[in-house]
């Protein structure tokens, strides 16, 4: 019987402990700054957060967790405090500091009894200019029960805030460090799983992840070295992970045509989806369903601006 194993990746929207950093561009985020971030609003990010891990793959939970938008090892610490508050034991995380200049990492909860880890790092991305930076792209290696290897990679692109153009060269950029490092994998090692995950700020469609990343769309022909969206085809259908003049598709997994092959694991683009219970929205005066975020404007009290996605194996 194929035993199930789940990944899940979700964009928290600015998940900032209350303390003040005077390294990074984290004021907004403190009692008496912008965002009047207190620690009762902090706890109840925290609690929201944990809800959304126990609720998406009931009643199981994720194996493996990337998360976007982390301050630092303190939120980290308590997400998984909460988790065991709330009887979820034998969880980990990894996570790095970043260069980024507000302080907004990527990072990963995995569960210590179905992923054991062989190697993490932090990639990282030096953006042309003197005053670029970004986040890190985070790489894990790890072993599955079935003694699988997974190379996983998990990034958040560089925002459109600037504009979709001016910002897209940075995507592009990224993009290309990031297959870089993939098929320096795949060269060593032609018969490795990978597992990318992250919010690139780009639809599937977009060059930085169809042209540069070279992620394919069709699943008529997989190739090994090829990589594919599992999540192009309900992207096709309109659906999103975040909503700007419409729905888009900027939370994605892509996995390599090995994974999709293989006869140990079953990895199929239906078994992938975005997790959009009505919690996770809000609908405005017009009925228009969006993200429940934590903030719109003012503060808000919801999720975040993103909803999570979710991707299911089963191991043979």
């Amino acid at each position: 019987m194929p035993h199930p194993f789940s990944f899940m990746f979700y964009n928290t929207e600015n998940f900032y402990d209350i303390e003040d950093d005077p390294l990074t561009m984290d004021d907004d985020y403190t009692p008496n700054g912008f965002r009047e971030w207190t620690n009762e609003r902090y706890i109840d990010k925290v609690k929201k957060l944990n809800k959304v891990i126990r609720e998406i793959v009931t009643p199981d939970i994720p194996d493996v967790i990337g998360l976007a938008e982390i301050e630092n090892k303190s939120v980290m610490t308590d997400i998984l405090d909460s988790l065991r508050n709330n009887g979820i034991a034998g969880y980990s995380f990894i996570h790095y500091d970043s260069p980024d200049e507000r302080g907004s990492d990527v990072a990963m909860i995995y569960d210590t009894r179905t992923f054991t880890i062989i190697n993490s790092k932090a990639i990282t991305v030096h953006l042309p200019g003197i005053e670029d930076r970004t986040r890190d792209i985070l790489y894990v290696v790890g072993k599955l029960k079935n003694d699988e290897t997974i190379h996983l990679f998990i990034t958040h692109f560089p925002s459109r805030a600037e504009g979709r153009e001016k910002s897209e060269r940075r995507r592009y950029f990224v993009a290309s460090e990031l297959r870089h490092e993939v098929f320096r994998v795949l060269s060593s090692n032609p018969s490795e799983n990978i597992v990318i995950m992250g919010d690139f700020n780009d639809t599937p469609d977009d060059n930085s992840i169809d042209e540069i990343l070279g992620a394919k769309k069709s699943f008529e022909k997989i190739e090994p070295l090829k990589l594919y969206n599992l999540l192009y085809p309900r992207h096709k259908k309109g659906i999103g992970t975040t909503f700007h003049k419409g729905w888009q598709m900027f939370d994605q997994f892509i996995v390599s045509g090995n994974m999709l092959l293989s006869e140990k694991i079953i990895c199929k683009p239906e078994l992938a989806d975005v997790f959009n219970p009505p919690l996770l929205l809000h609908y405005d005066s017009k009925g228009q369903a969006k993200p429940n975020r934590t903030y719109s404007g003012s503060y808000k009290g919801g999720y975040s601006d993103h909803l999570p996605v979710v991707m299911r194996i089963f191991l043979k």
